[in-house]
């Protein structure tokens, strides 16, 4: 039988033994549009002396606390799988022997960009260059993909007024990226993403659903939402001349993960897009555009993926290929949410996936012993 094992490192140093042989239950969620979280549920107990309790008393995990896991399925390399920080503790006591527990709650390091408010003007500064210098004042390595246009000055100032954070989830919202601080699994130094979904990327994976001996899948069901936007119109003034300039934008300039678009042609749903306190037309035609890109993944799905059957970890915000569910739904899927947990020798891994379009392009590859396909 596949053998699962992990490693927890408690500010840079290993968990102590006696740590170690508290765990009773990990889980790490990973999340495209949210931080990862780890949570570790530990079992405490009187201490052998009477004067107190185990763990508790150590203060074995302050406040923000640097935790890091690393994992590793069968003789496959251990990878790291997150990078957290401690932000809060709860116990549990229990009447019975075994029934008392210490869970700790811990966040990816985007934690560390919302400790502190600002009101901090970026003049002069593209979007991207703005998580440029924010991930790099935290630290952070990068993954930034440039936005293109930098506002003038003189026509408009972007203005941070809460948290580092915020102001990166803001200015990602309306360019339709993604905006996260991944773990290396290497072990490298964490890198600050600020780009689209990588669409393009090769799948990390083949999951398998009902196809016999490779049955890597138990549960899967998938779901599509079909009163999105298809469509998204944006009205600016022109400075220039005053000129009501109309905006609009009709399809994605994402990649498709399929052969059918699920933009809908016949009686389009339009929205209209007010209140963004953009007023360049380059800004609104890519809030539009940023609109119709994130409508197009209306095609949802869920799971539960057998850990050791799958031969690896599967990681949020990559594509992955799916096999058994059709010629409908197999093909490219996005992994939107991964909840990974770890219970003595179990490693479950409960997944959601997103794609933007329906059917094979027929370019799509499947590894045939349901192994891992390999990862640039």
């Amino acid at each position: 039988m596949t053998s699962i094992s992990w490693a927890l490192r408690v500010d840079g140093e290993p968990a102590a033994p006696e740590l170690v042989d508290a765990v009773r239950r990990i889980d790490v969620e990973q999340n495209a549009d949210l931080a990862d979280i780890l949570r570790l549920r530990l079992a405490v107990a009187v201490a052998p002396d009477g004067g107190g309790w185990t763990l508790l008393d150590d203060d074995a995990f302050p406040r923000l606390t640097r935790l890091d896991l690393t994992v590793a399925v069968g003789p496959a390399r251990r990878e790291k799988l997150v990078e957290a920080y401690v932000v809060e503790s709860q116990v549990r006591f229990g009447n019975q022997p075994g029934r008392s527990f210490l869970d700790v709650v811990a966040l990816d390091p985007s934690v560390l960009m919302t400790l502190e408010e600002k009101v901090r003007p970026w003049p002069d500064t593209s979007d991207a260059d703005v998580a440029r210098a924010v991930f790099g004042d935290h630290g952070f390595a990068e993954d930034v993909t440039d936005t293109g246009r930098t506002p003038d000055a003189a026509e408009a100032v972007t203005m941070q007024r809460g948290t580092d954070l915020q102001l990166l989830r803001r200015l990602a919202e309306r360019n339709g990226f993604e905006v996260a601080v991944e773990a290396d699994p290497d072990g490298g130094p964490s890198v600050g993403r600020f780009g689209p979904p990588r669409t393009g990327d090769p799948a990390q994976g083949v999951l398998n659903v009902a196809f016999g001996e490779a049955t890597n899948v138990d549960e899967f069901e998938a779901r599509f939402d079909m009163l999105r936007p298809t469509e998204a119109v944006a009205r600016g003034i022109e400075t220039a001349g005053g000129a009501d300039d109309p905006l609009d934008a009709r399809s994605t300039e994402r990649q498709e993960l399929g052969r059918a678009s699920l933009l809908a042609a016949d009686r389009p749903r339009r929205v209209l897009l007010a209140g963004s306190g953009l007023s360049h037309p380059g800004d609104l035609q890519a809030l539009a555009q940023a609109t119709v890109d994130r409508s197009t993944w209306a095609l949802s799905a869920e799971g539960k993926l057998s850990a050791v059957a799958y031969g690896g970890i599967l990681r949020a915000r990559r594509p992955v290929a799916l096999r058994g569910a059709g010629r409908t739904f197999s093909g490219t899927w996005s992994v939107d949410r991964v909840l990974h947990s770890i219970e003595g020798d179990r490693y479950t891994q409960r997944f959601a996936l997103r794609r933007n379009a329906l059917g094979l392009t027929g370019a799509e590859s499947f590894v045939d012993d349901g192994a891992l396909a390999p990862v640039a």
